[in-house]
């Protein structure tokens, strides 16, 4: 969910502006994927643990906007579940205490949007190991992925990356061995279902051998 600070400046609109641009975009293209498709899960990338290192302000425009999406989200009808994983802990009482009724709310459904937030690949890596060693338990490949943040979640088929950078970000570096990826120029708010379903039919077309 990349460029939401270079969507502001492109189109004369501050940050807040930009930002509450980028989570809308969020829902809505989650519900045309999981009305259009059979995909069940998507995992969004929307605060990393190094995003927390930016100035107070971006941080604190970023709190707001996640309040009012949660405020929104406890009214409105939706089919699918939303879950917020990562450390918490950054977040006030009153803000856990609204995710939480949130994902009670709505945990019946099969199709899952999962938001991270202060989240790293690899400090998931060495919570894992460091839960491993907690409980006693043998280090292997299965134990590790049973102790990371998506324990329960499967592998991601594809990561689509917005705003033209071709990197993975810290982004599940356990959970992509064999994840297809995909880049786009565009910037996440500019990013569409239209744009997402030519990404689709690339990822159909692709021979997916997982090493063998």
């Amino acid at each position: 969910m990349d460029g939401n600070n270079r969507f502001s400046k492109k189109n004369n609109l501050n940050k807040f502006q930009a930002y509450s641009a980028g989570a809308k975009n969020l829902i809505e293209l989650s519900n045309k994927i999981f009305n259009k498709t059979n995909i069940n899960y998507i995992t969004a990338f929307a605060l990393s643990r190094h995003n927390l290192k930016r100035p107070k302000k971006i941080i604190d425009i970023i709190l707001k906007i996640l309040n009012e999406y949660v405020d929104r989200s406890l009214i409105e009808k939706r089919n699918f579940s939303i879950e917020f994983r990562g450390d918490l802990s950054f977040l006030n009482i009153d803000i856990i205490k609204k995710i939480k009724l949130l994902e009670k709310k709505n945990k019946s459904f099969d199709k899952k949007l999962i938001i991270l937030l202060n989240y790293s690949g690899k400090q998931d890596i060495v919570e894992s190991f460091i839960k491993i060693k907690s409980k006693n338990i043998s280090i292997n490949a299965d134990n590790i992925y049973k102790n990371l943040t998506l324990f329960d979640i499967p592998d991601p088929d594809m990561i689509l990356r917005t705003g033209g950078f071709q990197r993975v970000s810290d982004f599940l570096l356990f959970n992509i061995s064999f994840t297809e990826l995909f880049f786009s120029k565009k910037l996440w708010p500019e990013f569409k279902y239209n744009d997402f379903s030519k990404y689709i039919e690339k990822y159909k077309k692709t021979e997916r051998k997982f090493g063998i």
